[in-house]
């Protein structure tokens, strides 16, 4: 299996060029946050937003410069999902009773249209939820038929990756480690992620033919899954002192640097899904879109 992914990856790598940065540009988004982690909307046209301390979630529409307050709900902008036809988002809350000094946490699915709130799950410590297809699940909640036609990332389980495959929940732990950030290509047959050890590495949705990539953080694989866009970041313990969005190729491990003439931060990259443009965000709070080309 291991010698077919590789084999796989490299002939995408003949037909992949080399990129360019073409532009780089800050987006009008209104002030009174220090904005964080944007998202593109499933398609491409909108921007989800959350602040530094992941108080809220926000839609912002570049053409228009209208931004919009989805909720304000403690912690909610920590890894929300959004539904494939960008009417609802799901998110997880967490809840606080000051005078029984309680904490409770709900998995939530908000209808943007609507405005109606649906708790799908509350306990001392629930999942962030994601979608499979059209529904919202946790790993928890996660019912067989959810995920018959696709493999869903459920996120990650107690360190380890969690994910469906034809109905069928699994725990990956390919290099035996701890994980973070993991990301589902395209075409749902790889699954790219961060060991806290060893760095970023690409497998198969079954764990195997892992493929290691170094230090690329926080990867998104770009629209036509040629490659992942990520951080190499540098920080001192406490600050992140310099930060760059790179392009990492898992067919060969080429790597390009989008930001090297951009001055400043750049974190938390997020990958349009029709087309190539990455949007990112600095310590400020400032949200940048930063469009690139192949070169062949």
């Amino acid at each position: 299996m291991k010698r077919s992914l590789i084999l796989g990856l490299a002939l995408v790598s003949l037909a992949s060029a080399q990129l360019r940065t073409v532009s780089i540009e800050r987006l009008p988004v209104p002030p009174g946050e220090r904005w964080s982690h944007p998202q593109f909307s499933p398609g491409g046209s909108e921007i989800f937003l959350t602040n530094a301390d992941y108080n809220g979630i926000w839609i912002y529409s570049a053409d228009a410069r209208v931004l919009r307050e989805v909720t304000r709900e403690p912690r909610s902008g920590f890894g929300f999902a959004v539904s494939p036809d960008g009417r609802r988002v799901a998110y997880r809350a967490t809840v606080t009773d000051d005078g029984l000094r309680t904490r409770v946490q709900e998995s939530v699915e908000l209808d943007l249209t609507t405005g109606v709130r649906s708790v799908l799950e509350r306990s001392s410590d629930v999942p962030v939820p994601v979608y499979a297809g059209a529904q919202a699940v946790t790993h928890r909640t996660m019912s067989r038929n959810a995920s018959a036609n696709r493999p869903v990332l459920l996120g990650i389980d107690e360190t380890k990756i969690a994910v469906a495959v034809n109905g069928q929940r699994r725990t990956l732990d390919p290099l035996a480690g701890r994980y973070i950030w993991p990301s589902l290509s395209p075409d749902g047959k790889s699954i790219a992620a961060v060991e806290m050890d060893r760095g970023a590495f690409v497998c198969a949705v079954d764990g195997s033919g892992l493929v290691r990539l170094g230090k690329c953080n926080a990867p998104v694989w770009s629209a036509d899954g040629h490659w992942l866009i990520g951080m190499d970041d540098r920080d001192d313990g406490h600050w992140i002192l310099s930060s760059d969005i790179i392009a990492v190729n898992p067919a060969d491990g080429r790597r390009v640097n989008l930001t090297e003439t951009f001055d400043g931060v750049a974190m938390n990259p997020s990958h349009s899904p029709a087309d190539r443009t990455v949007l990112f965000n600095t310590p400020d709070g400032g949200i940048y879109r930063l469009t690139y080309e192949e070169v062949r």
